[in-house]
């Protein structure tokens, strides 16, 4: 099925325009005309057509020196150019080859023929620019996950040199009782965020993988916020003394007042975003709460009179880490996964959120949810889960040297049963079958010391059957062939659509 296109058809022959207007009648295409070279260079500049047909005699300019400039615009250097000509002799078809046209259309021209003809030449327009737009998406996964590796890295040196100093310390003779204990309780306590740290990115992984649980039930509304408040007093107390306090402002006086939702990814949002205001709050209120808005929608909110934020950082706050195409930071001050994971489950749950903020004074962050029922289309789409599996006592063998990437198939495989091994280069790969027996092979193309490629034909010298499935980001078709020839069963297309990849290895375990 063709899309429907935007065709210019330049030629000073009215019956000619009528023809060919009448040809690509019916197919949704909106065409547009031009009877000279000068008007057809102008309205070719000026819209972004699919495709030109270009009469090669014409009043003015010849359709080669048309089709020369076209070809030098960077507003159609990449448009496809057919001519229309009753030229038949060799060099004329060279020539306007030469120009930068795709193909020729003899006149009389056939009808069915002509449609052909256009019809071949939008599909390999529309393949054009789905490559250019994979190249662009692969390109930018590459920058972000760099970026996000990076940030992860600074964010696990912090507690692991605290780790690390401290026991070295403890190692020493002579150390006093209060001293021994508070450098246990900086180990402790660091021990802590790198565990929240690597929680994050499960949940995160679960996230992208549509594997996160959601239980709806109904709660008492102010009873878990008073909770809330109480859990982070004392943290507030140990981290700020008496500089900072902590307010709950309630919407409804009403104890029973109650609110249908998944308590525990409700809990973990609020608990996000107050981490968030103490870690930028050294003095003056936090404040929490809600209010009940029109529409029975009810607004949640975090206010804080920390440092706030520049506009530019408030537009990447909420920035996400998708393994394809999206991005999330992770700020100087603290991992910026919270954030992320918060904005993800409110989306879930049927709501948006959202952050003000002045630079010097302070922030706010909301987040607003629908009162929603039990019996709700809502929360059973909500709840509704995705195709199982069950692989139990099958093997599957990820080779992966990305380790966020390796947590998300954790996340993807939890509820299939299936048992996996890791590896992060090739050579791992070729130790780990020497030992184990696998079914599967989850094999990444761009590994460091023995890629993909390369470690595929070294495991077709022992293991024949073996299925392995190539996970690449390349999209040209002679990249996917040497895959092939290398003898990868199968190829999944990165970023990973979870879906796609069960069902690709649930047939090679059927």
């Amino acid at each position: 099925m063709i899309k429907s296109a935007k065709i210019l058809i330049v030629d000073d022959d009215s019956l000619g325009l009528r023809l060919m207007r009448k040809a690509l009648e019916g197919k949704g295409h909106k065409l547009a005309t031009a009877n000279n070279g000068k008007t057809a260079l102008t309205k070719a500049w000026a819209n972004s057509f699919d495709i030109i047909i270009l009469d090669v005699k014409l009043p003015d300019i010849d359709g080669f020196q048309i089709c020369e400039k076209l070809k030098q615009h960077p507003a159609t250097v990449n448009v496809p150019v057919v001519f229309l000509t009753g030229l038949n002799n060799h060099q004329d078809v060279v020539k306007g080859f030469e120009a930068g046209a795709v193909d020729y259309i003899s006149k009389p021209f056939n009808s069915d023929e002509f449609n052909i003809r256009i019809d071949n030449h939008l599909k390999l327009r529309d393949y054009s620019k789905t490559l250019e737009e994979s190249a662009r998406i692969s390109q930018e996964a590459k920058i972000n996950i760099s970026t996000f590796i990076s940030s992860l890295a600074h964010e696990l040196k912090n507690p692991l040199n605290s780790i690390v100093g401290f026991s070295e310390i403890l190692q020493g003779k002579n150390i006093p009782e209060d001293e021994r204990i508070n450098y246990l309780k900086h180990i402790n306590s660091s021990g802590l965020d790198l565990l929240n740290l690597l929680n994050d990115l499960i949940d995160l992984s679960k996230i992208e993988a549509d594997l996160l649980d959601i239980h709806f039930s109904s709660v008492f509304l102010n009873t878990e916020l008073s909770d809330i408040k109480k859990s982070f007093t004392d943290k507030l107390f140990k981290l700020r003394g008496d500089d900072v306090k902590l307010k709950l402002e309630l919407g409804n006086d009403d104890p029973k007042f109650v609110l249908f939702t998944d308590i525990l990814r409700f809990t973990q949002v609020f608990n996000n975003l107050i981490d968030n205001a103490i870690k930028f709050t050294t003095k003056g209120t936090i404040t929490f709460g809600y209010q009940i808005k029109p529409s029975d929608r009810i607004e949640f909110f975090v206010r804080d009179t920390g440092i706030g934020m520049k506009e530019e950082e408030l537009e990447n706050i909420f920035e996400e880490y998708d393994i394809a195409h999206q991005r999330m930071q992770v700020t100087p001050g603290g991992k910026g996964i919270g954030l992320a994971i918060s904005k993800k489950i409110v989306r879930i749950l049927k709501g948006e959120i959202g952050a003000n903020s002045v630079f010097g004074k302070g922030s706010e962050f909301y987040f607003n949810l629908p009162r929603l029922k039990a019996d709700s289309d809502e929360v059973k789409n909500i709840g509704s889960k995705q195709e199982l599996y069950n692989w139990e006592g099958k093997k599957i063998l990820v080779a992966e040297d990305v380790m966020v990437n390796f947590l998300f198939f954790v996340a993807l495989f939890k509820q299939t049963n299936v048992e996996l091994y890791h590896a992060e280069n090739g050579y791992q790969v070729l130790d780990i079958l020497k030992e184990k027996e696998v079914d599967l092979i989850l094999m990444d193309m761009v590994m460091p010391e023995l890629d993909g490629l390369a470690t595929t034909k070294e495991v077709r010298k022992t293991h024949l059957h073996l299925p392995i499935i190539a996970q690449t980001s390349l999209t040209d078709r002679t990249d996917k062939d040497d895959i092939f020839k290398a003898g990868c069963n199968d190829i999944i297309s990165k970023p990973i659509k979870p879906r796609i990849l069960l069902n690709k290895i649930n047939r090679f375990f059927e």
